[in-house]
């Protein structure tokens, strides 16, 4: 260790830490690093504690083909070099093969230096989301990237393939929470607590972690960290059934991004989810009209194929199937475009609702077995579940009943493993069908 700074041996403590409880298991994490040299020093200091290797990404080809060829030892550490500069393909690569970082079963740890950061928060959004630490090392300069931690930081859509993972995570993150004394970086742990709870189907839980957040990112002025905090605070209490409470916080944080000119989180799709919660379509809709202009005007397709998607729910809630599947097909072909994997299960599974409404049932189907397939490839379990949960109505509406039970258990399965409020529903189903 003695080869490392001194200012940055508690960062570096943490790493190894992270390391530590990771080993055995598929982890992402990114360091920060702006020297080469100094970059060796760090690798050497993992080095003498763990098993490693070290590879350097040099195409975005190359870094994929490591990923699946990468047979690593159960103790091993992978380390990853990023080149200083990023090109296109290697972006690309990040962001859409991610979860190979954690299908090799080992920790992950890739260097980066400060400018790559930048380019990868706002070019491989995903692949940022997905990680499950991150540490910058030596020098005040932390650059653009920093500076938008608090806006990128969450993992509000990561990808996990079970309860287990999500515990995994919790542990760490509960692990670092305690050893964190920059506030900036404690209210981030927080609030991906919370947002893991929130995926654990425990928004108490995650409103606990949040509202720590809220208050860490107040008194620190972080306004951008403010915003965020309301926002999960709103998707909470919507989950808890409490859309009225939920449009409080959703209507507090658009105030903060209106303030500070961040279109971005303004998103008014939260308080359409919430109308649409409480049945009121028609404002839903509204909301959802002006988070799709937003995000034209900004040019952020993600959202723009979210609020297609919403439109097409509100639409479909309307019994106006027709129309909904005109959004859902727009949001479709978006996601596609992006290779956003998560959001195109999620459409196809909407379409194949609307081809229900209508009586289409064999279409349905075809749609939804699309759809299962992408949340299998992903590791989506609770897209997995509702695709199998909606293709046994479609098979029971043919009279196909036995088939309708297997898909019907496959999707109480999921439901209760990952503690999802759906479970109730599908098993009450299962006891109608199977007692009749």
């Amino acid at each position: 260790m003695e080869s490392v700074s001194l200012e940055d041996l508690e960062e570096v403590d943490l790493l190894l830490t992270g390391l530590e409880i990771s080993r055995g298991r598929g982890n992402l994490i990114l360091c920060s690093v702006a020297s080469p040299a100094y970059r060796d020093r760090v690798i050497a200091a993992v080095a003498a504690r763990f098993p490693s290797r070290v590879l350097a990404v040099e195409t975005g080809d190359k870094l994929i083909s490591d990923l699946r060829n990468a047979k690593a030892e159960k103790e091993e550490i992978l380390i990853w070099t990023l080149p200083e500069r990023l090109s296109d393909d290697i972006l690309d690569a990040l962001n859409n093969f991610r979860e190979l970082f954690y299908d090799a079963g080992v920790p992950s740890l890739v260097f980066i230096t400060p400018a790559g950061i930048d380019e990868i928060i706002w070019k491989a959004p995903d692949f940022w989301r997905y990680r499950g630490g991150y540490h910058i090392l030596k020098g005040e300069e932390k650059g653009m990237g920093f500076q938008a931690l608090g806006a990128l930081s969450i993992p509000l859509d990561f990808s996990y393939k079970d309860k287990k993972e999500l515990l995994r995570r919790k542990r760490i993150n509960e692990h670092l929470l305690g050893r964190m004394q920059n506030k900036k970086e404690k209210a981030n742990i927080l609030s991906e607590l919370g947002t893991i709870s929130y995926l654990l189907s425990e928004p108490r839980k995650a409103i606990e972690f949040d509202d720590q957040a809220l208050a860490i990112s107040r008194e620190i002025g972080d306004r951008r960290g403010e915003g965020n905090a309301l926002r999960k605070l709103g998707n909470a209490y919507s989950e808890l059934g409490e859309p009225r409470k939920a449009i409080e916080f959703h209507e507090q944080a658009m105030k903060i991004s209106r303030e500070i000119g961040d279109r971005r989180g303004e998103d008014p799709n939260n308080l359409g989810n919430a109308h649409y919660q409480l049945g009121e379509l028609h404002k839903a809709i509204e909301f959802y009209e002006q988070a799709l202009a937003i995000a034209r005007e900004i040019g952020d397709l993600r959202s723009e194929g979210n609020a297609l998607g919403n439109l097409g729910n509100a639409h479909y809630k309307l019994s106006e199937p027709r129309k909904a599947i005109e959004f859902y097909e727009q949001a479709l072909k978006i996601l596609r475009e992006i290779g956003y994997r998560r959001g195109e299960g999620n459409a196809l599974d909407n379409l194949g609702n609307a081809h229900y409404q209508l009586g289409e049932l064999h279409k349905a189907i075809e749609f939804y077995e699309q759809a299962l397939a992408i949340a299998r490839e992903i590791g989506n379990r609770r897209g997995e579940g509702t695709a199998l949960w909606n293709m046994s109505l479609a098979l029971n509406s043919l009279g196909s009943r036995a088939k309708a039970i297997e898909c019907a258990r496959a999707a109480l399965k999921i439901y209760e493993e990952i503690e999802d409020q759906s479970a109730k529903q599908v098993r009450q189903k299962l006891q109608k069908w199977e007692s009749g």
